[in-house]
């Protein structure tokens, strides 16, 4: 170990640390209204970036933990240190240090603004993956909620991309709006799906924005769907997905279910970050934490600085609430009331969802009862 670690964050993790989400840098050159990092970005105190020489250190450390898959994510990860470096040449640098520490998978999630000669870059092509956000299907319904100009500089790098050989996924925060529907009755949503098949992506991975009491839900701006629509939107496009309607992958959260469904498989519908244990979200104000529900908060579970990581035994350790030995409703988002018969999932529960660091090594998609009808 680079850093010195607290016994009790190595123990916590007992080996099945998989996947680390680097939230490397505050700094964003959008203000999109439905941001679930916000108060970071607007707000943050100290570092707005982790300090690189620290950077490598933690993924080191990490790594020795049993981490193969890193998520670069912001703030927007391509301004990573463009103050003191042109060119991108730090965020070049980090790339090709987690290659060499051993990262099988390394992945960026960026708003897609970056100036296109990044993608030509050939430490920038040791990327597994580029994950594109679009919140909408076309310039309108993306940039009322980002900013405008965005979706055409998006859907160019994404074309960019493609051309030059790089795996390309979106991903959508599906506010109210595309859950409207169109004069023959479908979901605004679909169409998501459709430039996805367009643009030749991969996959179209979906969060929902549900008003759920999480500190994330705070800052959404009044979009936010409502319980009963997104439930419609999930039977109608999970039918769709099994009728293979699309020609892309589609990642989506099913939210809720009734108690009878999550108790006859709590093993399965309690799927659960906190306790899997095989993730880390690691952010500039020196909070690591595993919850995403819990961004722009002043919880989780240790801190670093200065090359150490130590564990929060205070009130604002984010394992307090949960009952670690337990297969239970998520924890975080079951503050607020959805209705008699409705329970709230972790909105990473998303079955069959492909994810590269779970095959052969965590078996959660294996434990549902029902192998036909998820999507």
């Amino acid at each position: 170990m680079i850093n010195k670690v607290d016994t009790k964050f190595t123990h916590y993790f007992d080996g099945n640390l998989k996947q680390i989400f680097l939230y490397i840098t505050d700094n964003c050159n959008l203000e999109c209204q439905h941001c679930i990092y916000k108060p970071n970005v607007k707000f943050g105190f100290g570092n707005k970036e982790i300090p690189f020489a620290e950077t490598i250190a933690l993924l080191s450390d990490f790594r020795e933990l049993g981490a193969t898959k890193l998520s670069i994510l912001g703030g927007e990860p391509t301004l990573y240190g463009l103050k003191e470096h042109k060119n991108y040449e730090l965020l070049l640098q980090l790339i090709q240090a987690s290659h060499d520490l051993g990262y099988e998978y390394i992945r960026i999630v960026t708003n897609g603004t970056f100036q296109s000669e990044l993608l030509f870059e050939e430490r920038f092509k040791l990327l597994n993956e580029i994950s594109f956000s679009l919140d909408g299907y076309d310039e309108i319904t993306n940039d009322a909620v980002r900013k405008r100009g965005v979706f055409r500089k998006a859907v160019n790098n994404i074309k960019t991309a493609k051309e030059i050989g790089y795996d390309v996924h979106i991903t959508t925060c599906v506010y109210n709006k595309l859950l409207e529907k169109d004069t023959n009755g479908d979901f605004l949503l679909e169409r998501v799906m459709y430039l996805g098949e367009e643009l030749n992506v991969q996959t179209v991975n979906f969060h929902v924005l549900i008003n759920d009491g999480t500190p994330i839900e705070t800052w959404q701006g009044g979009l936010y769907c409502t319980p009963s629509i997104w439930e419609e939107a999930f039977k109608t496009i999970t039918q769709n997905i099994n009728n293979n309607k699309y020609k892309v992958h589609v990642r989506i959260p099913t939210t809720f279910i009734s108690e009878d469904e999550f108790n006859s498989n709590k093993e399965y519908y309690g799927y659960c970050p906190v306790k899997l244990g095989e993730r880390l979200l690691v952010h500039p104000d020196g909070i690591l934490r595993i919850c995403s529900a819990l961004l722009a908060s002043k919880y989780g579970i240790a801190n670093f600085n200065n090359f150490e990581i130590t564990w929060n035994y205070g009130k604002t350790n984010e394992l307090t609430d949960h009952k670690i030995g337990e297969f239970t409703p998520c924890t975080n988002r079951g503050k607020v009331s959805y209705g008699k018969d409705r329970c709230v999932l972790c909105f990473s529960f998303k079955p069959h969802q492909n994810e590269p660091v779970w095959k052969d090594k965590i078996e959660w998609d294996l434990r549902s009862k029902l192998e036909t009808n998820l999507v």
